[in-house]
């Protein structure tokens, strides 16, 4: 019976999601995106932090929207955490710095203490990165909870060494070139969602409606991207705040949907962008990292390394996890054509 209703109802819940996951409004967005980054860039705020590195030689991993919940049927990321762990072990020998942006927990469905005891292996490999001090993590609207400092400490304690901070906003600074200082500003993008950003009905609708549902029929929404363009509302709105900015771009989380470069360089599929700008004309200054719960188990997420910055996918290949990449391009160009 359960088999006949998934293949009843699949279609429509994923439809459901797509089209109401997200009410985002350009004024809302605009204003809360900006009031963070000038905050951030103007050091009058302990909501984000600023990384000076070098293109060349220092690495990043930004993954997010890893949902991790309680290994049950409604738990998103069960099936993709051998993926997760094999990443983490490898960015972690390759002594790249870690950005976790945010829903690294699902705490709309879940209590803190029931997550945290069903993935110890998988925070214990993050806090690794921690102890070096090349950890960073930011909250997203399913894990506002670590928003408070004292939530982190009374349950992130016995994982990660204190103090851990957790911050809204990130900003990666580097030289692109002689003359051009380029801003790399992370964050998980549910700014001015007004389903999403600390919305308590959204919250009580998905633990107690929703989890339930998700149980019995075990269906997983989040279904793999095709193509890495600006698919919905939500990534639009990214891409044309961040376009209206100089030297920068916009990495977010969020929508579960990749994004490389606001589409321009995808190829193909860059056909699909919807702007009122031919493709051309398009800033390659936005980019999603996915999520970390595809209901196949593969993970995605923005590396920046050698001077690229690329879009990555783990997936089990015979089995085993394995890097893919999808999409790179030089900082360089990027800040040519921004």
């Amino acid at each position: 019976m359960r088999r006949v209703l998934q293949y009843i109802f699949r279609p429509f819940f994923i439809w459901l999601a797509e089209k109401f996951s997200a009410a985002p409004r350009q004024l809302d967005v605009f204003k809360s995106l900006g009031l963070l980054y000038n905050d951030i860039r103007k050091k009058i705020t302990s909501r984000g932090i600023i990384i000076p590195f070098d293109p060349q030689t220092d690495g990043f991993i930004i993954f997010s929207d890893q949902h991790k919940g309680t290994k049950t049927f409604d738990d998103d990321f069960k099936n993709n955490a051998a993926n997760y762990l094999a990443a983490l072990t490898f960015y972690n020998e390759q002594r790249y710095r870690f950005i976790n942006l945010g829903d690294a927990e699902e705490l709309w469905k879940n209590t803190a203490d029931k997550v945290i005891k069903s993935y110890p292996d998988v925070l214990a490999a993050e806090a690794i990165f921690h102890i070096e001090g090349r950890y960073y993590r930011t909250f997203g609207n399913h894990d506002l909870l670590w928003k408070n400092s004292l939530d982190v400490l009374l349950y992130l304690k016995s994982i990660f060494i204190s103090p851990l901070p957790v911050y809204e906003g990130v900003i990666l600074r580097a030289a692109a070139s002689k003359d051009t200082v380029i801003d790399i500003f992370c964050t998980h993008g549910h700014q001015g969602d007004l389903m999403s950003d600390n919305n308590a009905l959204s919250t009580w609708l998905i633990a107690h409606v929703w989890a339930p549902i998700q149980r019995f029929l075990q269906v997983n929404v989040n279904t793999p991207a095709n193509d890495f363009t600006l698919r919905n509302k939500h990534n639009r709105l990214m891409y044309e705040w961040s376009s209206y900015k100089k030297n920068l771009l916009l990495v977010t989380g969020h929508t579960h949907k990749p994004v490389f470069a606001s589409g321009k360089y995808t190829g193909t599929a860059a056909h699909k962008i919807n702007t009122a700008k031919p493709i051309a004309e398009v800033k390659p200054c936005y980019f999603n990292t996915g999520c970390c719960c595809f209901n196949d188990g593969d993970i995605t997420g923005i590396e920046i390394s050698g001077g690229f910055i690329r879009l990555v996918k783990w997936c089990l290949e015979e089995k085993i996890p394995t890097r893919k990449l999808l999409e790179e391009k030089l900082l360089t160009e990027l800040a040519h054509d921004l």
